[in-house]
């Protein structure tokens, strides 16, 4: 059985994010906590009339009842699969209560939306997202505002390649190919070194039993290099280990706002080394 974390501030990016993970996670046990930070700053209008009226109402008047509210809409939703909910409403700062959460639940998974908004060529990440790779070492499964579930098929693991290849922090991403049967694609962005043959049948040996295709492209920033592979192939989820220095570092000289983008709207898994 896996743990695994969803985020919600009763948005319909939230909302949206938790009904993917419910459809993926499918035929397997699982136990959800539903984790609410309570900040009042947190909401808007347009999010709050945006819920239905009944969610609405229990969320203004008490974010447990809105929690209890959604856990028994999803029993009523999966009655056939293996799943549990806990309702979570923390009064903390919001990543110390997704901190002491993985700790006290021992957590497997977070899921929780790009918490920004889309556009129709690219997604921002929210302060809330961003807050979360950069300070949680923990995976991450981001969903983008609108995606609707489609299995995860054909996944993309891009790696940008510095001689090595790092098995340490896969293990999220070899669980999802083994549950979804999905075939890989690997992309390897480099400065211009070439990925020896060594390295290659590493990857290779590493995934076994996955059907696996390798690409490698060099001198190509990371987002125009994703976005014209997701075009050309049919890609359903992409994955990349993010360091969380280096991640900080282009933040930070990248926006003023703390907001990245990544030419994709599709779900993106996030693992730490």
């Amino acid at each position: 059985m896996k743990n695994i974390l969803l985020l919600t501030d009763f948005s319909k990016n939230a909302q949206n994010a938790i009904d993917y993970a419910l459809q993926f996670f499918k035929g397997a046990r699982h136990h959800f906590y539903l984790l609410y930070v309570h900040k009042v700053s947190n909401y808007t209008m347009g999010n709050l009339m945006a819920s239905s009226g009944s969610i609405y109402d229990s969320i203004i008047k008490d974010p447990k009842a809105g929690l209890k509210a959604m856990i028994e809409e999803f029993e009523k939703r999966y009655p056939t699969e293996d799943y549990s909910f806990e309702a979570i409403c923390d009064y903390d700062s919001f990543i110390s209560a997704v901190s002491q959460t993985i700790t006290l639940k021992n957590i497997n998974l977070i899921v929780m939306g790009t918490n920004g908004a889309t556009g129709a060529k690219e997604v921002l990440f929210g302060s809330n997202t961003l807050s979360v790779i950069r300070n949680i070492n923990y995976p991450v499964l981001v969903i983008p505002q609108g995606y609707h579930y489609v299995k995860p098929a054909h996944i993309l693991y891009v790696i940008e390649y510095k001689g090595v290849f790092e098995t340490g922090s896969l293990q999220p991403l070899v669980e999802v190919l083994a549950k979804h049967h999905s075939e890989l694609d690997i992309l390897a962005l480099t400065d211009g070194e070439l990925v020896t043959d060594t390295v290659a049948n590493e990857i290779a040996a590493f995934f076994m039993g996955t059907p696996l295709n390798f690409h490698s492209m060099s001198n190509v920033k990371a987002d125009v290099a994703i976005n014209c592979f997701v075009q050309l192939k049919n890609i359903d989820l992409i994955a990349k280990v993010i360091c969380k220095e280096t991640f900080i570092k282009r933040v930070l000289s990248g926006s003023s706002t703390h907001k990245i983008t990544y030419q994709s709207s599709m779900p993106l898994l996030i693992m730490h080394p």
